[in-house]
C-alpha cells in the first residue's frame, strides 16, 4: 500500500518504536509510580526521558509536561482551565474540531466571546491580521494551530506569541501538525500536541506543556500513583493534569520515537517529506480541472489538498484506494476551514507525505489522477 495520510498518523512506525512498545508488554507490564522495584524504576526513568525530550522541544520545564490521551483531551483540559465565565477568546478559522467544538461548548456553558479575525479571507488570516486584532482588542486567551491540517500553511507562531504577550493575552498553541517537523519553542504559554503524527510515536498519547509561571488547576480527578494517601487531587505539576492509569506502552514507544527523531533530525525528515510532496504538487498543477488549495505561506508542512471539477473527493478517494493508495478524502475535522476555503459541500482530497514516501509513490499517485 502507498500511504499518504501522515497528517492523520504516521505509518509505518520506526522499528525501534514498535520494539519499545513490545518491550513494555513483554518485560515491564506496570506503570511508573505504581509500586517499587527494577521494573517500576525503568518505567519511571522512561517516562522522565519523554518529559525531558518534550521539554527540550517546547522550552518549558520537564515538570510542566503532563501526558494525556491525545491533543484533543489536552486542548479541552487547557481551555477549561484558562477560560472563565464571560472570557474573550481569539482563534483562527483553521482550527481542528478539538478547538472549535471545545470553544463552542464553553461558549454555551460560560458565555464566552469568540473572536475569529479575518474570517472569510482567501487563504485565512495572516500573521499580520492576527497581530492587528490582538492590538485592537486583546483576548484573555489566543488558541491557534501551528499549521493547517488541510493546506499545510504554517503560522508565524513566534511573532504571534510575542504580540500576545505584549498585550497580556495568554497563548495556547496546537502543534499536532508540527511536532517532529518544526521548532516548538516559540514563546507560547501552553503547547499542546499529539505524539502519533510527525513525532512517529504510537497513538493514544498527547502532551500539555505549560510555562512555569502559568497557573492551571486540575480539570480531571483520580489516581496518580502517589505514595501519599491524598484525599484531593494534587495541584502540583505534572500530576495536576494527569489522572488514572497512564498509557505506559505508548510512553515507551514515544521515548524510542524521540531518540529516532534525534538521530535523523526533524528538519531532515521534513525536507524528505517535502521532496515527494513538491513532485505531487507540480504534477497536479499540470492536470485540468484540478484546484490546489494554496497554504498562503512560504513555510509549510508536507500536506496539500485539492478538489476536482468532475469528481467528488470521496469518489477520488475510492478510486485511489482501489489502486492501493491510501489518501484522505472528505472532511478533515476542521469545519471552519472548509467554510473558509469554499469546500464545505464535499471537503477535499488531502495528500500528506512522510519521510518514507518515495518518488515511485508520487509517480503512481499522479498516474492514477491523470486517468480521471
Amino acid at each position: 500500500m502507498i500511504y499518504l495520510d501522515h497528517a492523520a498518523t504516521s505509518w509505518p512506525k520506526p522499528d525501534s518504536v514498535v520494539a519499545a512498545c513490545q518491550h513494555w508488554f513483554t518485560h515491564i507490564g506496570i506503570s511508573a509510580e505504581r509500586g517499587d522495584g527494577p521494573r517500576t524504576r525503568e518505567a519511571f526513568e522512561t517516562v522522565q526521558r519523554v518529559r525531558q525530550g518534550i521539554a527540550a522541544m517546547t522550552g518549558h520545564p520537564a515538570d510542566r509536561i503532563a501526558f494525556c490521551s491525545g491533543a484533543t483531551e489536552g486542548l479541552n483540559l487547557v481551555l477549561r482551565a484558562l477560560l472563565s465565565n464571560e472570557s474573550r477568546v481569539m482563534t483562527t478559522p483553521f482550527e481542528h474540531s478539538s478547538v472549535v467544538r471545545a470553544l463552542l461548548a464553553l461558549r454555551d456553558q460560560r458565555n464566552l466571546t469568540i473572536d475569529v479575525p479575518d474570517r472569510g479571507a482567501a487563504h485565512g488570516p495572516t500573521t499580520d491580521a492576527i497581530c492587528e486584532a490582538l492590538h485592537k482588542q486583546p483576548a484573555r486567551v489566543l488558541v491557534f494551530t501551528h499549521a493547517s491540517n488541510i493546506t499545510g500553511g504554517v503560522f508565524d507562531a513566534k511573532r504571534i506569541c510575542e504580540t500576545a504577550r505584549k498585550v497580556g493575552t495568554q497563548t495556547v498553541l496546537d502543534v499536532s501538525q508540527t511536532a517532529g517537523y518544526l521548532p516548538l519553542d516559540v514563546g507560547a504559554d501552553v503547547v499542546v500536541g499529539s505524539c502519533h503524527k510527525a513525532m512517529h510515536g504510537p497513538p493514544g498519547l498527547g502532551f500539555v506543556s505549560a510555562h512555569a509561571d502559568l497557573a492551571m488547576l486540575p480539570q480531571k480527578y483520580g489516581g496518580t500513583g502517589s505514595s501519599v494517601a491524598l484525599e484531593r487531587h494534587p495541584t502540583e505539576w505534572p500530576q495536576a493534569f494527569e489522572a488514572g492509569t497512564p498509557n505506559t506502552p505508548a510512553l515507551f514507544g514515544t521515548a524510542a520515537a524521540l531518540h529516532w527523531l534525534g538521530e535523523h533530525g526533524p528538519d531532515v525528515l521534513l525536507d524528505r517529506s517535502l521532496v515527494s510532496l513538491n513532485k505531487i504538487e507540480a504534477g497536479l498543477r499540470e492536470l485540468p480541472k484540478v484546484r490546489i488549495l494554496s497554504p498562503g505561506t512560504t513555510t509549510r508542512t508536507p500536506v496539500l489538498s485539492f478538489v476536482h471539477d468532475d469528481y467528488d473527493p470521496i469518489e477520488i478517494g475510492t478510486i485511489l484506494s482501489g489502486q492501493g493508495i491510501h489518501a484522505r478524502a472528505g472532511f478533515h475535522c476542521a469545519p471552519w476551514a472548509h467554510e473558509q476555503l469554499g469546500t464545505s459541500a464535499a471537503g477535499t482530497v488531502r495528500i500528506a507525505t512522510g519521510p518514507n514516501t518515495s518518488d515511485h509513490d508520487a509517480t503512481a499517485l499522479l498516474q492514477v489522477l491523470k486517468r480521471l
